[in-house]
């Protein structure tokens, strides 16, 4: 009986796809999720060729399609069978070692990111579990991602200090100066700034959970990953759910002492994130990328610096703290009862660590998204992404020269200067 048996019978989908056991000291699983993708092998080369951590690597290809998929997309992915296999009997070693599994066709209500995620992830916590490895370290990636040459032995590291849950990692999409870029790099340079300036607003303002969610850049101890019901099967934002599941539980760091390529590639596979954005900004050059107002985070702070008043405050107390807010983030929580939420995050508080925990799981980054709407919807409007993201640089004193992609390379150099925990 291995350390995830009861979540294996409760969770997973499918029996083990890999018959052969890993080596007992394997610590390290890499799962790739690879839906009509023409280029695996390039990703794999770059996982290849990166620097050996001190035990063995292996990494697992998850080939899916949905249901009622075409003939072109069912070929490819039996074409993707066969060189990943190939590629692995030419490339695995004691060392480093490549998995392809042929998943069944996804019900189409299912299909997505999500399930090929989750079927790998499960596999993986099942390898783990054969040997009773709970520190087995679950690496997310992408089938159109690369990777630094110190992304094990940076993982390594990580995950060596025992307390440490899990990671996100540093990530840059490949771009061009300005005076070479494309359609293409434009707006991709304008998303990363995007979601680069949400993330660091998120932490100006006071956000405890303010990391970057995206599934090509993030890793999980097994045991965490069991305890917490594992990955979910949403077709899009299953990174997103995922990890907000992960970050209460504390000791999640950033690892940006390495570093991912995810693809810029156009994609409309998904509703929302990379793909469906670029897709919908190279189509329309006239349309800028738009983001929430800094004033906006700043109601956000001026609620969280407030977060001690409420603990212990009875309802007439909630209410003087709340009527001293600003009037947007006022008449969002009276909206949402958050004097009924105050009373119940104060019932099952003894000190005000418990209650500030609580309120940041009802506080949660969905409720953080909804009011950021709400306030868009009612107050504000939207700005457009260079503008946001110059007023916060200048509000914490980083100084950039003008345009996009000077502006992109001051946030990057703001996140490798500093490591969010939580």
């Amino acid at each position: 009986m291995g350390f995830a048996s009861a979540y294996l019978d409760k969770h997973r989908f499918f029996q083990p796809f890999i018959i052969d056991e890993p080596r007992k000291d394997t610590s390290l699983i890499v799962v790739i999720p690879c839906y009509n993708e023409p280029d695996i092998l390039d990703s794999l080369l770059s996982l290849y060729n990166a620097r050996r951590p001190s035990f063995p690597v292996e990494v697992i290809v998850v080939v899916n399609l949905p249901e009622g998929s075409g003939k072109a997309i069912f070929d490819q992915n039996r074409k993707t069978i066969l060189q990943v296999r190939q590629w692995s009997e030419g490339h695995s070693s004691t060392d480093f070692m490549v998995h392809a599994i042929d998943v069944p066709p996804f019900p189409s209500r299912h299909a997505g990111a999500g399930f090929a995620r989750k079927t790998g992830m499960d596999e993986a916590v099942h390898r783990f579990s054969l040997s009773n490895n709970e520190r087995g370290i679950i690496v997310s990636f992408d089938a159109d991602s690369a990777c630094d040459p110190s992304y094990f032995t940076e993982l390594e590291k990580c995950f060596s200090r025992p307390e440490i849950t899990g990671c996100t990692i540093y990530f840059e999409h490949p771009v061009y100066g300005e005076n070479d870029s494309t359609a293409i790099d434009q707006a991709i340079t304008g998303y990363e700034l995007y979601l680069r300036y949400f993330v660091q607003a998120m932490r100006w303002a006071g956000f405890p959970y303010a990391f970057h969610t995206i599934g090509s850049c993030f890793a999980v101890n097994s045991g965490t990953y069991a305890r917490q019901g594992g990955m979910n099967r949403k077709t899009a934002g299953e990174d997103f759910y995922f990890l907000h599941k992960i970050f209460p539980l504390g000791n999640f760091t950033e690892l940006n002492t390495t570093r991912v390529m995810p693809s810029s590639r156009v994609s409309d596979r998904v509703p929302f994130g990379t793909g469906a954005t670029m897709k919908r900004l190279t189509c329309d050059s006239q349309q800028k990328l738009q983001a929430y107002p800094l004033e906006s985070f700043e109601e956000l702070s001026s609620l969280f610096l407030r977060v001690p008043e409420f603990f212990g405050a009875g309802s007439k107390g909630v209410a003087e703290i709340v009527n001293k807010l600003p009037h947007c983030m006022a008449g969002y929580l009276e909206r949402n009862n958050f004097a009924g939420a105050v009373a119940q995050m104060n019932k099952h508080s003894a000190g005000l660590l418990t209650f500030r925990k609580r309120f940041f799981v009802w506080f949660s980054a969905l409720r953080l998204l909804q009011f950021l709407n709400f306030a868009r919807d009612n107050y504000r409007d939207d700005r457009p992404v260079t503008q946001a993201a110059a007023s916060l640089l200048e509000r914490i004193n980083v100084r950039s020269e003008a345009g996009i992609c000077s502006l992109l390379l001051a946030y990057r150099n703001l996140q490798r200067q500093t490591t969010w925990k939580c």
